[in-house]
């Protein structure tokens, strides 16, 4: 399929021998060159394109492809009838993307501007070079970092603070937050509202005061209408380097570790903690006042009802169990629902 110009900017052709230092990839230098005018995929690629190879299923496709080089693993042997110009890396797919940022940008120009329908409170504070869209409220002692984009109808409520260079789309609303360098907040996520917490007595829920904030790290991306309740007492903290996706709902004192990442309609109930470097697939539930270690991964749908305590445990099920063993138990129920059935 062609690139829209009207959405993307695409750069000028490319040297094979500039891509592969920029990206980090081992390159004969026989080749170095060559140029690039695109990147696409396997079965899409022609003369003049950049494609990658990092799952060995599309093998058969890796060895039909028409571009001029590929991306692939150091250790790759089976390039029998291929002639496509080999990039080695240890890691494809982390080259891939970074070559993507090579060719291509967003088409929008974010000069520095502020819009005269932007309201600003006269005692917030704006960094240098930012751009803030129409609509967009910004309220009283909110400070902004250098060389943010915060696009329209945002809404930033009195004493935020945001680092520099984050990227808000339209939409966003955070209130009773701080956030770090190099945020990326997608749009109409809700940063900083109420968690569920009531006290009950004789049918009556009393609303409990949530006397905490959000706190969110540096280099943090937070998707699409995905919600993150403050802490009723301690604080709810995103830590660094993690990765949120869309519809994602995080309930009030949870802590999320260092470098994890969070895959679309997980939900986590409150007070919570996820370790360092997790990886929760979609529409995992994890009940509250619970703990998981690090580098623990649990597939999509997982259920967690009991603390994690093995680092690097990969688990599915609900309630979740070691992954070999959830699979046991499917083809155990498929096996006695099928036997049912022949009786």
């Amino acid at each position: 399929m062609m690139l829209d110009k009207r959405f993307h900017k695409i750069s000028e052709p490319l040297r094979l021998g500039i891509i592969a230092k920029a990206i980090g990839c081992e390159l004969d230098s026989a080749h170095k060159h060559l140029e690039i005018e695109c990147i696409k995929p396997l079965d899409e690629a022609k003369s003049g394109s950049l494609t990658f190879l990092s799952n060995k299923k599309y093998l058969a496709q890796f060895k039909e492809t028409k571009a001029t080089a590929c991306i692939v693993q150091v250790d790759l042997a089976d390039t029998q009838g291929s002639n496509t110009v080999l990039l080695r890396s240890k890691n494809p797919y982390y080259a891939y993307a970074k070559a993507l940022d090579l060719f291509y940008s967003p088409a929008k120009n974010y000069s520095q501007k502020i819009s005269s329908l932007a309201y600003i409170a006269e005692t917030a504070k704006i960094g240098k070079n930012c751009y803030i869209g129409h609509n967009v409220v910004i309220e009283d002692n909110v400070i902004i970092g250098d060389d943010c984009i915060i696009e329209a109808g945002t809404f930033i409520d009195y004493d935020v603070v945001i680092g520099n260079r984050a990227k808000i789309y339209s939409n966003v609303s955070i209130s009773f937050a701080i956030i770090g360098d190099d945020a990326v907040i997608l749009a109409g996520a809700r940063i900083g509202q109420d968690g569920f917490g009531f006290a009950s007595l004789s049918g009556v829920h009393h609303k409990i005061y949530h006397s905490g904030i959000v706190r969110i790290g540096n280099n943090v991306e937070i998707g699409a209408n995905t919600t993150i309740d403050r802490g009723s007492l301690n604080d709810t903290i995103i830590d660094d380097l993690c990765r949120i996706d869309n519809l994602v709902q995080i309930g009030h004192n949870v802590q999320i570790g260092k470098g994890s990442i969070i895959v679309a309609q997980v939900g986590i109930a409150g007070s919570s903690k996820v370790g360092r470097y997790c990886a929760l697939g979609g529409q995992v539930g994890v009940s509250g006042h619970l703990t998981i270690a690090d580098k623990v991964q649990i597939a999509g749908q997982g259920g967690v009802i009991q603390n994690i305590t093995q680092e690097g445990a990969i688990l599915g099920g609900t309630p979740t169990v070691p992954l070999r063993d959830w699979h046991k138990q499917s083809v155990i129920m498929k096996k006695l629902t099928r036997d049912k059935n022949a009786n």
